[in-house]
């Protein structure tokens, strides 16, 4: 596996691993996150999507 730059100034910050076949993996001591899905940079800001996730919660309770 290949390490990615790591843009963290933490230090207990996990790494994010790419395997040969491309898949990566978010690895932080023994614990090992297969990563499937990703933010599309032209996305809608994470902020925008936890606003919608919100109103979703408050309109079914």
């Amino acid at each position: 596996m290949v390490k990615s730059k790591n843009e963290s100034n933490h230090e207990n910050s996990g790494t994010l691993l790419t395997d040969k076949d491309g898949t990566q993996y978010f690895v932080m001591g023994n614990v090992r996150i297969k990563v499937s899905e990703h933010f599309a940079q032209d996305g809608r800001p994470l902020d925008s999507l936890l606003e919608d996730v919100i109103q979703h919660a408050a309109a079914a309770s």
